[in-house]
């Protein structure tokens, strides 16, 4: 599996590295126009990223099941619930270095702020001095950042295994059928309006759950242990979501795929 996932990341390098490359330009032209554009480049970049996130692992498996280049890969000897398991491994490696490159942004955009506002930095206490930024300006940590864009972390990679199942259900089963796109979109809105029934009949069972949460502190905000117990169950019911259906679309790779 190993040799897979070095396999996806030699065939994204090139991306990757272009994202990195651009992301530090247009932090520098934001942070050229002063406190104003570093901050909106901390609100609008993690958008900008997740869709382009999203659109390259999804492209890459599209392409896998349906162009001639990606028959290579299911000729090789390895199951498909490798192939499948290798694919979702690779997006959660990927997606972390995006988010720690995320969040060396934070740290750099929260330096030149504290420094353009006036204050000083010590630069063994980095981190304190944007944890004292988010607290005094936003009423939030960095704890609730990073705790926050884990949950989105792992809603993306989520995300992907629906849109995977959808793809491989539409390939596997009904691989005779016209207008494939089309009928995967069917698939996939059926699978998410599935989700949301049962994650809707989840959520009720638990409401005891979050009433039970002092999640406000004396200070009117939201403390950082109750904030990730309020995110923990939807994060569960997230993770068990992922690894079913990357379970299914593997065994329709291994049992009933037909390129």
């Amino acid at each position: 599996m190993l040799k897979l996932i070095k396999f996806e990341f030699t065939r994204k390098y090139k991306l990757l590295t272009m994202t990195l490359i651009s992301a530090i330009a247009l932090n520098i032209l934001a942070i050229s126009r002063g406190v104003g554009g570093s901050s909106m480049f901390l609100v609008l970049f993690p958008i900008v990223l997740s869709v382009l996130y999203l659109v390259d692992i999804i492209k890459m498996y599209s392409e896998d099941l349906n162009k001639k280049t990606g028959y290579m890969l299911f000729m090789t000897p390895n199951s498909g619930y490798k192939i499948i398991w290798s694919k979702l491994l690779t997006a959660v490696l990927e997606g972390f270095a995006l988010l720690s490159m995320y969040f060396l942004f934070i740290l750099i955009n929260g330096i030149y702020i504290v420094i353009s506002m006036g204050g000083e930095i010590e630069y063994s206490q980095i981190i304190r001095v944007v944890d004292n930024l988010l607290s005094g300006s936003l009423g939030f940590s960095l704890g609730h950042v990073i705790i926050f864009l884990l949950a989105v972390l792992t809603f993306l990679i989520a995300f992907i295994t629906t849109v995977y199942i959808a793809m491989t259900i539409r390939k596997s089963i009904f691989s005779e059928i016209k207008f494939g796109g089309l009928f995967s979109f069917i698939i996939f809105l059926c699978i998410n309006w599935a989700i949301s029934f049962v994650s809707g009949k989840f959520f009720k069972i638990i409401t005891p759950y979050y009433d039970s949460i002092d999640a406000v502190s004396s200070t009117g905000t939201v403390t950082l242990e109750a904030f990730a117990m309020l995110l923990l169950p939807m994060i569960a019911v997230l993770i068990i979501q992922t690894i079913a259906f990357t379970g299914i679309s593997g065994y329709l790779l291994e049992k009933k795929i037909n390129l």
